[in-house]
């Protein structure tokens, strides 16, 4: 077989002729070339009626712009209702009664069927918490031990009963819809605060239980919007976000004006305060989480405490970090104290949103660390201040910063950072989208080394009976040095658990070809007393009879600029790449979030039961390389990702890799705009397109929830220079009626709040009045999913089972090798 080192003008990395290998699960079965194609009349469809009523024409800095499916923006009307249910009855059979429908579904949930537990979380109880997955559960439950060792990768439904507790658990017939978003303890570990959704909405519901008792001891908290687990106060109460004006009743939940609010704990919401209300000076800004700020999180700390705010515009990665200290300590203020500091007696950290700030730990001396990208240092380092810099700064004052990691010498981005154990720092670098991590002795800012491939420092142990992703070649050079390998070439690392009086540390491990794994990190010191870090394995394993390998691999490929695109491709090992094969091709390119390594039940199907190829672009608009990255496609520019990605199309197909006729494209929310962008524009390139949650009408965003946010991501409409740009761009208002359009299943859901049904709705309605079917031709299909929201992570096992084998077969059905 032909290596991926072989493809011409193709970068490859160093560690391998094939990037990651790992035995996987296998599904059992791959579908036969004679199943692949509709079959005759089975495309004979009649496409519904889009709405004759409610359409509408509008002049706009000097252009009518039509807007024939207006109406479709209402989700509960009548006319809405009809269209979706229209829609569901021409998709879902078609979907549904596929001969290798309940083969793929079987292989799908096979896929996520092996036990699943991410990253233990230390508490002052003394308990770690986790969740955990035997497989086939609807979804991940909570549980604890204070034996980590003796419990984890256990199932707390062994049959000796050695497993670890079931602390809280959401696979109930109540609780079929309901999803956790997010949680926090307690600085006691007395508390727990669980954020709630119901049905995949961005609005949430905060509950509060005594993790003794695992009961609920405090009144639901309602109104809630993205708080990424609560800050807590003391034991007394805790920070969250929410509207301002809730009263309580569902029916009042409306985006408006936001705050961060301090909930005390045993008391009504409606004495809820707004420490920091997104008004006044404030308008229109939001805070990501509120972090304290101590080297002594203990209940009741010896150590001065300060309490932080991210200020975010919009959706940039750029903040204005605010400041404030908690005077006594945090048992001794609440709301109202709070909110009078925030108004008078306030300092920051950083201004002028020139990047993003956020606190990552302190050490015993009382130096606290930040994470920071802004003041013209946009790829990232460490800058700290101390407590006599408190001291000496004035109220409404920035903070002298000192430097104590500068930006990474080769120019690689700082994607995350962490304090543990109020000694060592550990920091994440992002190169070319795979991660790399350097250790720092943060009492000393001696650099104690680094995990880059075959180059990782430290006393890791490769533990034989877990399986770990990274080539043959890393393991047989771990094996014969001092320098054991724990991070996979093509990998990426999930957030850090640590404990800010704790030696131990954890965290995930996650590639494009393997589910994600555990590691142990523990702080120790040689003979000299000099700090060194310890990293193993802890018991993650499985058994699986049956096992397949996957590969990743990594080339750079020219887009229309001569910009060096990083392009991931993914397949199974002996795959003969001499001949074009079925491709599936990913990508993301906004909110500078980068496209990093992580396992996707899609994508190993779509390898394993298709045999096909996975290629995923870090196309810009990303976060693949940072600000400049993001800045490059951002705005009225978005179109340069959007060639981008048609370029990884293009490199695909010239490779030999694939042809138009055997590529497909995937892309979710913003990626589902630039899927249904690139449609528009190089519709010749693609053979099927995947639209997920697409944002497809640049005109009317804004207008929806909190699309006003997005603007610094998209441009505004209501800007005259951006809309010319815009409305020449929007997926929605450009259709062609000169070419054939790829075929294309679009798919939404009832509950998503975050890109509302609307932009798929009338994207559907429009694209399927100009394009009736053929029988020759190519279907355009519109699934709208209910009971589900925005995030796949808040959707039970069934529905994400059902959303993947659909995909699965529109791909069948679209495409012949």
């Amino acid at each position: 077989m032909p290596s991926p080192s072989n493809l011409p003008g193709a970068s490859i990395s160093t560690t391998g002729p094939y990037g990651a290998l790992h035995n996987q699960p296998t599904s059992g079965f791959t579908v036969s070339k004679g199943d692949w194609g509709h079959k005759a009349g089975q495309f004979n469809v009649k496409y519904p009626k889009g709405p004759t009523d409610g359409g509408v024409t509008e002049e706009i800095f000097g252009t009518k712009v039509q807007d024939p499916w207006r109406s479709l923006e209402e989700l509960d009307s009548e006319v809405t209702t009809k269209f979706v249910k229209e829609q569901n009855k021409l998709s879902i059979p078609i979907l549904t009664n596929h001969p290798l429908r309940h083969k793929l579904e079987k292989a799908v949930e096979g896929i996520y069927n092996h036990e699943r537990m991410d990253t233990p979380q230390l508490q002052a109880d003394g308990y770690y918490y986790w969740n955990f997955n035997k497989g086939n559960w609807p979804r991940d439950i909570l549980v604890r031990s204070k034996d980590l060792n003796k419990h984890f990768g256990k199932s707390p439904l062994q049959d000796d009963g050695d497993g670890p507790e079931i602390f809280f658990d959401l696979n109930k017939q109540d609780t079929e819809n309901v999803s956790m978003y997010a949680h926090s303890f307690s600085p006691s570990g007395k508390l727990w605060a669980v954020v709630l959704q119901n049905s995949g909405s961005d609005w949430q519901t905060i509950r509060v239980f005594d993790t003794t008792t695992k009961k609920s001891v405090d009144v639901d908290v309602g109104g809630s919007k993205f708080t990424f687990g609560v800050t807590w106060i003391g034991e007394e109460g805790y920070i969250y976000k929410r509207i301002i004006g809730y009263n309580g009743d569902d029916s009042s939940l409306a985006d408006g004006a936001y705050a961060m609010f301090y909930h005390r704990v045993g008391q009504p919401q409606s004495t809820d305060v707004a420490v920091l209300p997104f008004t006044g000076e404030f308008h229109e800004h939001f805070v990501g989480k509120a972090f304290t700020v101590s080297s002594d999180h203990s209940t009741l700390p010896t150590k001065r405490t300060f309490l932080t705010f991210d200020i975010y515009r919009n959706t940039n990665p750029e903040t204005e970090l605010l400041i404030v200290e908690l005077p006594g300590g945090p048992r001794e203020v609440d709301g109202q104290i709070i909110a009078e500091l925030v108004k008078d007696k306030r300092k920051w950290v950083t201004r002028g949103f020139t990047g993003e700030t956020r606190y990552i730990g302190s050490i015993a001396s009382d130096k606290h660390f930040f994470y920071s990208t802004a003041d013209g240092h946009p790829t990232g380092r460490i800058m700290t201040f101390d407590t006599d810099d408190w001291d000496s700064t004035p109220a409404n004052g920035t903070l002298p910063f000192k430097e104590f990691v500068p930006v990474d010498a080769e120019g690689h981005q700082l994607h995350n950072a962490q304090v543990i154990g109020s000694k060592l720092l550990m920091l994440i670098y992002l190169k070319h989208a795979c991660a790399s991590v350097t250790f720092y002795n943060a009492l000393t800012g001696v650099k104690l080394g680094f995990t880059n491939a075959v180059e990782t420092k430290g006393n890791i142990e490769l533990d034989p009976n877990i399986e770990v992703p990274v080539p043959e070649e890393e393991f047989e050079i771990a094996k014969d040095s001092d320098s054991k390998v724990i991070i996979p070439e093509h990998g990426s690392i999930k957030p850090i658990s640590s404990q800010y009086d704790s030696d131990d540390f954890y965290f995930s491990v996650d590639t494009w070809v393997a589910p994600s794994y555990v590691l142990k990190g523990k702080i120790v010191n040689d003979v000299q007393g000099e700090l060194e870090v310890d990293i193993s394995s802890i018991n993650t394993t499985t058994n699986q009879e049956d096992q397949e390998n996957l590969i990743c691999t990594q080339v750079f490929y020219d887009s229309h600029d001569q910009t060096k695109i990083p392009l991931f491709i993914c397949h199974p090992h002996d795959l003969d790449l001499s001949k074009p094969h079925p491709t599936l091709l990913h990508a993301y390119g906004g909110f500078c979030a980068p496209m990093i390594p992580h396992h996707d039940a899609f994508f190993a199907s779509f390898m394993r039961n298709l045999r096909g190829i996975v290629a995923i672009a870090g196309i810009r608009g990303g976060g693949e390389y940072g600000k400049r990255w993001h800045d490059a496609a951002k705005g009225i520019k978005k179109s340069v990702g959007w060639d981008d990605f048609s370029y990884a199309a293009k490199y695909l197909q010239a490779k030999g890799l694939t042809t138009p006729e055997l590529t497909s494209v995937y892309g979710t929310s913003n990626g589902g705009l630039l899927v249904t962008a690139c449609s528009n524009r190089f519709p010749e390139l693609f053979n099927t397109v995947f639209a997920d949650v697409a944002i497809t009408d640049l005109i009317r965003y804004h207008k929806f929830t909190l699309g006003r946010m997005w603007m610094g991501e998209y441009g505004s409409p209501d800007d005259s220079s951006d809309f010319p740009t815009l409305l020449a761009t929007s997926p929605l208002h450009n259709i062609r009626t000169d070419c054939k359009y790829p075929s294309i299943l679009v798919t939404t859901a009832d509950h998503d709040d975050r890109v509302v049904p609307g932009h798929s709705l009338k994207y559907l309605a429009e694209i399927q009045s100009k394009h009736l079917p053929t029988k020759e031709g190519n279907v355009i299909l519109g699934r709208l999913y209910e009971n589900a929201g925005h995030e796949l992570s808040a959707k039970s096992l069934e529905k994400k089972v059902e959303e993947v084998t659909d995909r699965l077969i529109f791909t069948l059905l679209t495409m012949k090798p």
